[in-house]
């Protein structure tokens, strides 16, 4: 279900579709909230993915992804169900950060000095507008 590695102190992780509790056409492991899947499913899936990882589902920061370059700073948990709709997440908090990707691209950043990592979904839209410098 999930593939995991640490690199100079920053940990990642990236997802496969089976293990989960969606139904067909979904796979199993859907992680998406915009793509038609039952809403609780997805919830499921998202806390199975997360204690996979030894992690808190709470604890795991997501966005609502909409193709643009909109970044949050993220200090504190979210509310359960809801994620800031931008196509970037940062944070210096020991939080998880989440980027979905089918076609498009997840940039992973980490600053081990700073104590900052970021997640940024980069599609062609976000890229020409700028998410990644962002």
């Amino acid at each position: 279900m999930i593939d995991h590695a640490i690199r100079a102190g920053a940990h990642f992780a990236f997802t496969s579709r089976w293990g989960g509790v969606s139904t067909s056409p979904y796979g199993e492991l859907n992680l998406g909230g915009a793509v038609g899947d039952d809403p609780e499913a997805v919830r499921e899936n998202r806390a199975l993915a997360a204690r996979q990882l030894g992690l808190d589902p709470a604890d795991v920061v997501w966005m609502n992804q909409v193709h643009g370059a909109e970044v949050a700073v993220v200090t504190e948990r979210q509310p359960l169900g809801q994620a800031p709709t931008v196509d970037a997440v940062v944070t210096d908090r020991p939080l998880a950060l989440a980027v979905l990707t089918a076609d498009c691209t997840p940039v992973l950043l980490a600053d081990p000095v700073a104590g900052v990592v970021g997640a940024a979904h980069a599609g062609r839209p976000g890229l020409a507008a700028g998410v990644v410098p962002a």
